[in-house]
Formats: structure tokens, C-alpha cells, sequence
């Protein structure tokens, strides 16, 4: 997968890009380094690349830019997720990430003094929890190193949980609607919250959804959505409850960016309103 050097050597894709020794099955078209299959764009090595697959600062690459009539023009967007591993604060932030492809990463921070950072706070950037930069590029350090230099903090996001969960919620919410907890589909949700006042919860005998086989069976009432992010759906209280414990106390408050980071047209670098996504600037290039 390595863009810059052969001698990289970096976890695969999901899709088996990157796999010298995968057997991977041509259905259509096979994975490239400007192609992947996986609809969750965080699971995607060409909307989520890694670090080895972003361009460097000075040096425009493709897929993400194209040379248009004598100068490179920015044709589709991309992130960068990664683990934090490590934080310092000393001069400056600096967080240690490592990315899904097993990358170590240094992201140094360069916001001015009254820059309002609207989508995350330092105060969340604890180990384990996960970034998320939209149109990172390789920069070199003076002490020789190569890592992110940021200077536009609303183009960061930091959500409070691992990365495997974030990139777990993310691929429920691109795949058909289903319950976040036990992945029972339903056709219609509805705009309720199962815990919700004055609302009716649905009974723990309702939502069994596991047959003898193990698989999961469709439920026989709607999915609803929390009342707080409007965004999760769940099948049952139950449901609801233990995902509750489980990560969505964390990530319920974030939701709003992973539904952005959803709606947006990654394969364009069309510029999209800020009205419709304030205050995180998803998309203004």
C-alpha cells in the first residue's frame, strides 16, 4: 500500500489491499489503491488511508489531487483516524496516534492563541480514545521526523472511545437501519426514544432476536432512536440500555459528526454549506 517507499511495511485493508499473500476474489472491481470496496468510510483505505497513503504537503498525489489545466486541483477528500497512544503538552499539543493500518503517528498542533476549536477539547484527548483529521498531510520536522502539522482545529475531532468502536458504530449507521446493539433490522424507525418519558418501553420478551442458530432475526416492532443524538436506534430498552454502558455514553454527544462524516460525498471536493454542517467544516476545502 506503500505510495513513498517500498521498504513500509503497514497492516492491509480489510478489503485485502496491501496483502501480497490474500486470495482475493474478483467480484467487479478488485481493490486498488485508488478503489476499495468497503462502504464504511472509515473501514475504506481510500476515504481513511494510511498514514503511508496520505500525501505529503509539498508533494500533491492521486487519488486526492490531479493536475486540471497547468495546476493540481483537489478532486476527492479523505481522513485520518488513529488511537491515541500518548499525549504532551509541553510547548505545544502533541498526540501519538496509531492508525488502523498499525501506523505510529506524532500530530503536532500549531492553533493560534484565540483559535475557538468548536469540535473537540484537549481535555478528551486521553489514551484510548480516537482522532479523526479530515485532509491530513504528511509535514517534515525540523528533528527529521514526518508527522501532521495542524493548524485548523475544526477540521479535528476527538470521540471518546477505541477506534474498533468508533469504526463499529460508524458501519452501523452506513449499513441498512438496524438496532446498534443486536443488529435486528426493522423497516420503518420511528422518532422515539424507548427510554424516553411518557414513553412506552418495549418489553425484554420482545427482544430476543437470536434464534437457534445464532443469527439475527428480524424484530417485530420499529426501531426507535435515542432521544438525545436522534441518531442510534434500538429495538428495546434492553438494547438500549446496555449499549448505553457500553460506549454510546461516550459517543452520544458526538454523533453529530459521524452523521456529517456520513452524509458527506467523499469521491468530491464540492464545497458544502456551512449551514449545513456548522460548526464542524467538513468539506470546505
Amino acid at each position: 500500500m506503500s505510495r513513498w517507499a517500498n521498504d513500509v511495511s503497514i497492516k492491509p485493508c480489510s478489503c485485502g489491499f496491501g496483502d501480497k499473500e490474500a486470495n482475493i476474489m474478483p467480484t467487479g472491481r478488485e481493490p486498488a489503491f485508488d478503489y476499495c470496496p468497503n462502504i464504511n468510510k472509515l473501514d475504506n483505505h481510500v476515504d481513511c488511508p494510511s498514514f503511508d497513503g496520505v500525501c505529503h504537503e509539498d508533494q500533491p498525489c492521486e487519488p486526492y489531487w490531479r493536475m486540471i489545466k497547468g495546476s493540481f486541483k483537489q478532486i476527492r477528500r479523505w481522513c485520518l483516524m488513529g488511537e491515541i497512544e500518548n499525549v504532551n503538552y509541553f510547548n505545544r499539543p502533541k498526540l501519538t496516534i496509531r492508525t488502523r493500518f498499525d501506523e505510529k503517528v506524532t500530530v503536532h498542533f500549531y492553533l493560534e492563541e484565540d483559535n475557538n476549536i468548536p469540535t473537540f477539547s484537549f481535555n478528551d484527548a486521553l489514551i484510548g480514545h480516537t482522532v479523526l483529521i479530515m485532509y491530513a498531510e504528511k509535514h517534515d520536522f525540523l528533528d527529521m521526523s514526518t508527522g501532521v502539522r495542524q493548524e485548523d482545529g475544526d477540521l479535528v475531532v476527538i470521540f471518546k472511545c477505541s477506534m474498533e468502536t468508533l469504526i463499529k458504530t460508524f458501519g452501523s449507521m452506513m449499513a441498512p437501519p438496524g438496532c446498534f446493539q443486536c443488529g435486528a433490522k426493522s423497516p420503518s424507525p420511528t422518532q422515539n426514544s424507548p427510554l424516553e418519558k411518557n414513553e412506552n418501553p418495549v418489553s425484554v420478551d420482545q427482544s430476543s432476536h437470536v434464534d437457534e442458530n445464532s443469527q439475527l432475526a428480524s424484530a417485530s416492532l420499529p426501531l426507535k432512536k435515542c432521544s438525545k443524538c436522534q441518531i442510534a436506534l434500538y429495538c428495546s430498552k434492553l438494547c438500549q440500555t446496555q449499549h448505553w454502558k457500553d460506549c454510546h455514553k461516550n459517543l452520544c454527544s458526538s454523533m453529530k459528526y459521524l452523521q456529517l462524516l456520513r452524509e458527506l460525498d467523499f469521491t468530491t471536493s464540492t464545497v458544502m454549506s456551512r449551514k449545513k454542517c456548522p460548526p464542524f467544516s467538513f468539506g470546505i476545502v
